[in-house]
């Protein structure tokens, strides 16, 4: 008679993790992370120098780019013990400086220079990914929609110039009308160079570039986008607060007009304080009321991703 024996119970072990990279390993990723950033900053050191001169020529969208500065510095400060090159060097952070060359490409064999701008989002991304890996990467989503949009808002700046003048005079005509102040609305200029008269009690304003709203409206959307982000606010929530924020930066920049134009005739001799005073004060005010609305930390079981933490003119020229 044969003996059978029973099989010894098998201990299930979970798969063996992958080997951590050896310290060589680790240097040769960082500096090969290196290297692809060194290249993707020299491809893309024209248009980065190029939305920087914008930004100090024009002071509406100078207020962008500080909002976008001020965010990267708020971004590192409160990550800033988790900021340390890792050289991530996975198939994202591949895919996503392959795209950024290749929008190069097809812009230089096209002729469609715009799709550089995207591609400055995705070298930008790709490399926040090599030099930190995705697990930093992701608060510093905010910061690359916030890029983008600043790139959106260059482009915008000549092609919504006259129509928001427009809308800002005969919005501020509108209203004054209601009041019973008798406005008047001329056009002048030329047809190159169009310009608007707001005339009221026996005043005249011209609705210059800088009194078009461009700089509350645009740095109100870009605001509610990076606060919101950085918040972790979720992406539907972020949708919502970029057209509310167009909204009170219109609001803000007319009843900017409508304050200038109504109290002009009081502060003779003083129009230029008065001119600074109610632009400061509407564009922070506006700035304030956006930054409020945006600014809702999440729990931290509820966080998306992005972080957490808890001649007289009629306007100013911001």
């Amino acid at each position: 008679m044969t003996t059978v024996t029973e099989p010894e119970p098998q201990i299930a072990t979970p798969a063996a993790a992958s080997p951590a990279p050896s310290p060589e390993e680790a240097r040769a990723d960082r500096r090969m992370a290196w290297m692809l950033v060194v290249a993707t900053g020299a491809v893309f050191w024209p248009v980065t120098r190029w939305m920087v001169e914008e930004a100090v020529a024009r002071s509406q969208i100078r207020q962008a780019f500080i909002l976008l500065a001020a965010a990267a510095g708020l971004i590192a400060w409160q990550h800033r013990g988790e900021l340390r090159v890792r050289g991530d060097l996975c198939n994202r952070t591949l895919a996503l400086l392959g795209g950024a060359f290749a929008l190069v490409g097809v812009a230089a064999a096209t002729g469609w220079s715009l799709l550089i701008l995207p591609g400055l989002a995705l070298a930008l991304a790709g490399c926040l990914q090599a030099l930190f890996g995705a697990g930093v990467y992701r608060f510093f989503r905010p910061l690359v929609a916030g890029v983008t949009a600043f790139g959106a808002i260059i482009v915008a700046f000549p092609l919504l110039d006259w129509p928001l003048r427009q809308l800002a005079g005969v919005g501020a005509a509108k209203v004054l009308a209601s009041l019973n102040l008798a406005p008047q609305l001329t056009l002048a200029g030329t047809a190159d160079e169009p310009q608007l008269v707001l005339s009221v009690a026996e005043g005249h304003f011209l609705v210059a570039t800088e009194c078009n709203g461009f700089g509350l409206i645009t740095s109100g959307a870009l605001l509610a986008i990076l606060a919101g982000g950085i918040a972790g606010r979720r992406w539907w929530t972020i949708a919502a607060l970029v057209p509310a924020a167009l909204l009170v930066g219109f609001a803000v920049n007319l009843l900017r007009i409508l304050v200038i134009s109504t109290t002009a005739r009081y502060f003779p001799g003083h129009y230029d304080v008065l001119h600074e005073v109610a632009g400061t004060l509407a564009l922070w005010g506006g700035l304030g009321l956006v930054g409020w609305l945006a600014w809702r930390p999440a729990a931290p079981g509820d966080a998306t991703g992005a972080g957490v933490v808890s001649s007289s003119r009629a306007g100013g020229g911001r």
